[in-house]
């Protein structure tokens, strides 16, 4: 959890060589390294002790030694610099930005979710090293100004979209600190969002889903089943990772899974799917076991954050793409988007109107409204207007 203590002395050259001073200004000081509990990152203490006020260098080496000794006592004895910090809060006015952010972060620590703590700690700790380049980590909080966080912004050598996430991440702790009362106002929030363009994936094409068939059966079998679930279910990839055997009733014809916008959400196993299913054999393993592990197998399934699983079969599909030439446009998501399409452009060709179409597509695709459908509808290009070539009356 610690460090040993070590002995900082500032030095002046004298004759060419480096010895020790006790000038105005060089301050003698013990400094350890603490594992800070919230983010796992070492963090730097310092202890003086009054050792600046001795007038002599052998005095205070002397004494420098002593107050090295005296800490590593303490921190052996349990000291812990962070419970320190959380008794001194009731009467402490003025707070560094070093201890104001463990605070926030610690409160934010108990609403966040495991991976977004995870992913949030990482980027805000880009942050306090920047402070720390810059000599302001061990500045009065109430000197942090909305213009350090738009220099720090403007140092990320990244797209629009990581920059908004650290801009919002960093307004998140500063929100905080103004619900704990330690400062004022969140002025990140008024530092404009870049417009961010991002990249959405596109529905394959029926050759192209063919060519990809083709390939996964002879390359990546287990990767071709988990892709059907996408298919057919028109799950998303982390969905699928979430199925257990027992939330699969073969004889109702339902999956119910945890989404994204509901507690449990139901689909219906087509067909396609119930044949799927069949194959695996699911009579074999617990009703506990997850569906897809990267065990090749229904079974126990343990990571550190949720979004590893999807991301174990998302690597795989890289591969693919990689050899069948698709660009970054493309994704396991698209399976879904290809079969939006098909299932679309199916119900116009047996006569029902766009309207209808979309009706019977929402259950289907789970969209809330006919709105929301109709966005995602013209999104992947399923959603065309009819052939108006002869309405034309211009010759151009």
């Amino acid at each position: 959890m610690y460090t040993k203590p070590k002995i900082f002395i500032p030095t002046k050259i004298v004759d060419g060589k480096k010895v020790p001073t006790i000038e105005k200004g060089k301050y003698w000081y013990v400094y350890y390294y603490y594992r800070n509990p919230v983010t796992g990152v070492l963090e730097k203490y310092i202890e003086k002790q009054g050792i600046n006020r001795i007038k002599t260098i052998t005095e205070r080496k002397r004494a420098i030694k002593n107050l090295q000794k005296a800490v590593l006592l303490y921190l052996q004895k349990g000291y812990n610099p962070f419970e320190d910090l959380k008794e001194s809060l009731v009467d402490k006015e003025n707070f560094t930005m070093q201890e104001a952010f463990k605070i926030a972060i610690e409160e934010k620590s108990k609403v966040w979710s495991i991976a977004t703590k995870k992913g949030n700690i990482i980027i805000f700790n880009l942050f306090t090293n920047w402070l720390q380049k810059n000599n302001l980590l061990n500045e009065d909080i109430k000197k942090l100004t909305k213009r350090h966080v738009i220099l720090f912004l403007n140092s990320l050598k990244v797209n629009p979209t990581t920059r908004n996430s650290y801009r919002r991440i960093i307004s998140s702790v500063i929100g905080q600190l103004v619900a704990d009362e330690i400062i004022q106002t969140n002025f990140v929030n008024s530092i404009p969002k870049l417009k961010e363009t991002p990249v959405k994936n596109k529905a394959f094409t029926k050759q192209e889903i063919t060519n990809i068939k083709n390939y996964l059966l002879k390359e990546d079998p287990y990767l071709y089943t988990f892709i059907k679930f996408v298919m057919y279910g028109f799950m998303r990839p982390v969905e699928v990772t979430r199925i257990q055997i027992k939330d699969i009733n073969l004889t109702r014809n339902i999956i119910q899974i945890k989404s994204k916008t509901e507690t449990t959400a139901t689909i219906y196993i087509t067909s396609q799917l119930k044949e799927t299913i069949a194959a695996m054999q699911l009579e074999n393993y617990n009703k506990t076991d997850f569906l897809f592990t990267k065990f090749f197998k229904p079974g126990k399934w343990e990571t550190e954050t949720e979004k590893a699983k999807p991301n174990f079969f998302t690597n795989r599909f890289k591969k693919v793409k990689e050899q069948l030439g698709f660009g970054k446009e493309y994704g396991i998501y698209s399976f879904r988007h290809s079969s939006a399409v098909d299932l679309f452009t199916s119900y116009i060709k047996q006569g029902l109107t766009d309207l209808e179409a979309r009706h019977k597509m929402m259950p289907i695709t789970r969209h809330k409204s006919i709105d929301s459908l109709n966005k995602y509808l013209r999104g992947i290009g399923a959603s065309l207007p009819k052939d108006y070539s002869d309405d034309y009356t211009l010759d151009f």
